[in-house]
């Protein structure tokens, strides 16, 4: 099989061993923006999580310098270092009219930040939520894997390509043969790559939930442990943060210049500014590029977070290998041109990003360069598109090609659970019918692994063994 590939991917294929392929659904795939799509699903999972690995945790930030300083972090577990702490990002324009985060309860109370990890940060200069980026070749380091839906062919391979200067000649690009080309074994045995990888109703073969389906007489629930709801104007466990730390006097701290960028800040209601203490979200939309970070309400006193930004405002995210987000939400069209806009997203970091310096021109000082994870769950790659993607930022990083439909005219309810015994991450439009209640039954979590929901389809990504 020969394909036409990009000259970046040309400069990454070479010296690959094989690489795997997915097909998209005959006549579904096409490029927009330099991003390519192709069927829209109510739910993608993603499977095989390498369980292993390190990435560099940030240890020391010299504010007079702009130099940091860093020390290998093992990991170790099922869905790691996705098990870590997260933090939530939203930026607009998106209209959150609930949030809240359940964690499964086995008899005893489980705590609202139980799993404390050391860690540092980033999303900024080289990240992804910048506008008509690819996912697949925007930053990448060398020695990640790359995963890319090139002509309708998810094709993935190990990155040795540093930048432009190492591909000057772009033009020359030719065509190259795709080697192995092999199924994922999610898909039965490497063999010819099927016409699909979306499958209708609950085909997906990731298995349920232990203790929780009503087929094992399982007792398990699932509880709440933060809630938001903006027409009410209340929230619980949750606090609202963006990046204006230092400015005008407000608690955080600008020191360090722009190798680490403003810390975070408590957001004003409206997102726009800083505030001086802690602040509901409004019951308005978030603005185009405006971004609100959700973390929960208990602080990082006594070193709990491991090492944070000095001067910096800093609270614990969302730990453990099972968790479930649950969100209520839409993305209206605003028309907006320029930088960022009517380009909505939803995203998860490793917590350690912004407490130290997510948007900061120093890579050294981001644990995100060497893969301590983020999740683009909705992220809309160019002004005004209708289709969101996701992504996996970590080692390796992967996103499907399948999307989902941007809910512009009214909201929709989306899960995202992470569940460590199924060693797989689920994202899932939900029915309009689900609620936000303090627990929710075995069952309905379960249902959340099994099947698409709403009468579409669902999608599988596994993600390359490393």
């Amino acid at each position: 099989m020969h394909k036409v590939i990009p000259a970046i991917a040309i400069a990454a294929l070479h010296g690959a061993v094989s690489v795997t392929a997915q097909a998209c659904a005959a006549g579904t795939a096409q490029q927009i923006g330099g991003n390519w799509y192709c069927s829209e699903v109510n739910a993608i999972t993603y499977s095989n999580f390498p369980g292993t690995g390190s990435y560099d945790k940030i240890t020391n930030m010299d504010v007079n310098t702009g130099q940091c300083t860093s020390e290998k972090q093992a990991y170790r577990g099922s869905l790691a270092p996705m098990s870590e702490e997260l933090s939530m990002h939203f930026r607009g324009p998106t209209f959150i009219k609930q949030l809240a985060v359940y964690y499964p309860d086995s008899g005893a109370k489980v705590k609202r930040n139980d799993h404390v990890h050391a860690h540092a940060h980033r999303h900024g200069q080289q990240h992804v939520h910048h506008p008509k980026r690819d996912h697949a070749l925007a930053d990448r380091a060398v020695g990640d894997m790359v995963v890319a839906t090139i002509d309708g062919q998810v094709v993935s391979w190990a990155n040795n390509y540093a930048g432009p200067e190492a591909s000057p000649n772009t033009a020359a690009a030719q065509p190259l043969p795709v080697a192995q080309t092999t199924l994922a074994t999610s898909f039965g045995t490497p063999s010819q790559a099927p016409s699909a990888t979306t499958t209708s109703g609950s085909s997906d073969p990731i298995n349920p939930l232990p203790h929780a389906g009503s087929s094992s007489g399982g007792s398990e629930k699932w509880v709440r442990q933060a809630y938001f709801n903006a027409e009410a104007g209340s929230s619980d466990g949750f606090t609202f943060l963006n990046h204006f730390g230092g400015t005008k006097g407000m608690p955080g701290t600008a020191d360090g210049g722009p190798a680490f960028g403003a810390s975070l800040s408590y957001a004003s209601p409206d997102g726009k500014s800083a505030a001086a203490s802690a602040q509901t979200l409004g019951n308005k939309m978030i603005e185009d590029d405006v971004e609100i970070i959700v973390l929960s309400d208990k602080t990082c006193e006594g070193g709990s977070c491991g090492y944070t930004r000095p001067g910096g405002v800093a609270y614990h995210g969302f730990g453990g290998d099972s968790k479930l987000f649950i969100m209520e939400f839409s993305m209206p069209r605003t028309g907006n041109t320029g930088f960022n806009a009517d380009m909505p997203a939803i995203w998860l970091l490793n917590a350690q990003i912004p407490l130290t310096s997510q948007y900061g021109t120093n890579p050294k000082c981001s644990c995100w360069t060497s893969g301590c994870g983020e999740f683009d769950l909705f992220e809309i790659l160019d002004t005004g598109n209708f289709r969101c993607k996701s992504t996996l930022h970590m080692a390796p990083a992967g996103g499907s090609s399948d999307y989902f439909r941007r809910p512009e005219k009214s909201t929709i309810k989306a899960a995202v659970l992470f569940h460590g015994a199924n060693q797989a991450a689920h994202i899932k439009i939900l029915d309009s019918s689900q609620n936000f209640d303090e627990s929710l039954a075995a069952d309905v979590v379960e249902a959340m692994t099994q099947d698409s929901g709403s009468g579409g389809q669902s999608s599988v990504f596994r993600l390359a063994s490393v």
